[in-house]
């Protein structure tokens, strides 16, 4: 996951499990890149690669206000100012705050809502001069502090009310800091070739407080899972009793505080040439890179008293107190052979990582290297100017974490076949994948329950395979009215080649044939945007068919899962005038609740109907 070709996980290296997703609302455009295309950037590679663009300096003064409010509390506003200070420079200034009072509701009565905010500066430098130059650098900070939760319901709690929120979850919480800074220089020298320095720091802090269990006995998940064998603990949950001062009744409250850094520098070439008479373009790379995280999770333990957890005074030991640390060299190659109808594009990617763990618990220090060489090849070929076809092959890797010296990295052999037709009106997509995994990584997150954050499960052979559609078409609706239809379509079969068992809660007792947990068999979606003249309306429906939630192969309802959904979504704008544009937009219309989740701890809910009322204005 990238922003402007740069990485922008916390750490992509030393932690690659922690997750930061830049605020959509300041995203100008997103870049999906699937298949052998992906082995430019890594370092995963088995799952393509999503670049977040961001919104370019204007090449005029600019100035827009968007303000947005809606139901439970939910207001957005972003204030954009572009200004050009000369023929050369120019800057954008963009502010966000985006916040809600949550939908859920705490049986005691406490917060259930977020706040962010966003504040991001770039400037542009494209000077006048023989050779065409660009620097760009950007600055940015953001912030949240959300009352969020991963304590969900029992089942039963959940049909009656899934918007309920348990008293044990009275304390939990994120907060985080975001920094970044981004320097970006393009140079084109001359007609054939082009030039790319990027130079970047990224720093995130979070403090993620959260409900995790009792200090012992039975784990939350079998607690929401079996009320009735359970009866006494459940009640202490939902704040009906009070506990007694035994671990057992004592709620563990953990505070997840983590400290990352990404900091490095990437060169970047392309040059257009030809050899023997085939036209060629040659892209290569160059990344130097470095990020660590501190980890830091304290524990503390609360007795329920009176519908409130209070805390017992009890200082505990840390649960987690270590430093991870990577630093990484990668090359990559990729070149395109242009014969004709034809395009032929071998690639290859070198990794070399260098990581080590210090654990402050038990003073130790351990350490690992990893050196990985990923080819791919692709190639298009063009059968006219509507119709091509493509195929393509290459080594998936993801490397194992810091100091994981027992551990191999994730590998597979991923492959694709398809097709595409482009018209003026109309646009087609087919693509066949299949994933032969020789290593499945699982790694444990605060979200896992019985594993330590960081640690790593093998899954060993697995097999991935399905085929992916979409289509879009614009037809005229009468004289003065067009409607545009899109239609996606996925489907995905998985399973396990290996029988094992894993402490690893996402794991578990695997048999061979297992379909894997958390991949849907269906997922479809289709959109209609009806515009005439000022006015456009859309209606997008969404589906996802029910998922496992633990390994197997028998009906999913028999297992951990999650339920099905269908999500309508309602929209309408209206062109006021060349400035200003009003829109209504109604999310989940149906209001249709389903279980998106059963992990960590029992049943959470999806977004109910939300209404949102949204005015944009820019000149």
């Amino acid at each position: 996951m990238m922003e402007d070709g740069i990485l922008i996980g916390p750490a992509p290296y030393s932690a690659p499990a922690a997750y930061y997703v830049p605020n959509a609302a300041r995203i100008h455009a997103v870049e999906i890149l699937k298949g052998p295309a992906s082995i430019k950037y890594g370092p995963h590679t088995v799952g393509g690669a999503i670049n977040f663009v961001t919104a370019p300096v204007p090449e005029s003064n600019t100035t827009a206000l968007d303000l947005s409010v809606g139901s439970d509390g939910y207001l957005k506003t972003q204030a954009e100012l572009g200004v050009r200070l000369n023929e050369d420079m120019g800057i954008l200034i963009d502010a966000l705050d985006y916040r809600s009072d949550g939908f859920k509701e705490l049986d005691n009565g406490g917060g259930t809502g977020f706040s962010r905010n966003d504040f991001n500066i770039k400037f542009k430098w494209q000077p006048t001069s023989r050779i065409p130059s660009v620097l760009t650098m950007k600055v940015g900070f953001a912030a949240e502090d959300s009352d969020e939760t991963y304590l969900g319901l029992s089942d039963s709690d959940f049909a009656a009310n899934p918007d309920q929120r348990y008293a044990a979850s009275e304390h939990d919480g994120f907060e985080s800091e975001h920094l970044q800074l981004h320097l970006n220089y393009s140079v084109k020298p001359n007609a054939n070739n082009d030039l790319n320095v990027k130079a970047y720091h990224n720093r995130f802090t979070r403090a993620w407080t959260k409900f995790d269990g009792f200090l012992s006995g039975t784990a939350p998940q079998n607690i929401l899972q079996r009320t009735n064998l359970y009866q006494r603990q459940f009640n202490i949950l939902k704040g009906l009793i009070d506990s007694r001062a035994v671990d057992s009744e004592i709620i563990d409250v953990t505070n997840n505080d983590r400290d990352f850094f990404s900091t490095g520098l990437q060169l970047s070439s392309q040059t257009q040439h030809a050899l023997f008479g085939i036209e060629q373009n040659l892209g290569l790379s160059l990344r130097i890179h470095k990020d660590q995280v501190e980890r830091n999770h304290k524990q503390r333990g609360y007795l329920m008293t009176a519908g409130r957890l209070e805390y017992d005074g009890v200082a505990r030991a840390a649960k987690t107190n270590n430093r991870a640390e990577s630093t990484a060299i990668s090359l990559s190659l990729l070149n395109d052979f242009d014969a004709g109808r034809f395009t032929l594009s071998p690639g290859l990617r070198f990794e070399k990582i260098n990581g080590e763990v210090e654990n402050f618990l038990t003073d130790t220090l351990t350490s690992n290297d990893q050196t990985e060489v990923m080819p791919g090849i692709s190639v298009l070929y063009e059968a006219n100017d509507r119709v091509n076809v493509f195929a393509g092959v290459h080594k998936g890797f993801s490397p194992a974490g810091p100091g994981a010296d027992d551990q191999e990295p994730e590998k597979s052999t991923n492959y694709e076949l398809g097709f595409r037709f482009n018209s003026a009106s109309v646009g087609v997509e087919s693509v066949a994948f299949y994933s032969d995994y020789s290593n499945l990584l699982g790694r444990c997150r605060v979200s896992d329950y019985g594993c330590t954050v960081g640690e790593e499960f093998s899954g060993g052979a697995v097999e991935i395979l399905g085929a992916e559609f979409s289509a879009n078409l614009t037809t005229d609706v009468g004289e003065h009215a067009s409607l545009t239809t899109a239609v996606t379509y996925t489907y995905t079969e998985s399973s396990f080649q290996d029988s094992f068992l894993s402490t690893f809660s996402q794991f578990g007792i695997v048999k061979a044939g297992d379909e894997l947990p958390y991949l849907p068999q269906h997922i479809a979606a289709l959109s209609l945007a009806l515009t005439a003249g000022l006015l456009e309306g859309t209606v997008d429906v969404k589906y996802q068919s029910e998922m496992r939630e633990e390994p197997g192969q028998d009906e999913i309802s028999d297992g951990l899962f999650a339920e099905s959904s269908t999500t309508i979504d309602l929209g309408l704008r209206y062109q006021v005038n060349d400035a200003i544009t009003a829109q209504l937009l109604v999310r989940n219309a149906a209001d249709e609740r389903s279980i998106v989740a059963h992990r960590p701890f029992g049943a959470r809910p999806n977004l109910p109907r939300t209404v949102i009322l949204r005015l944009s204005y820019k000149i």
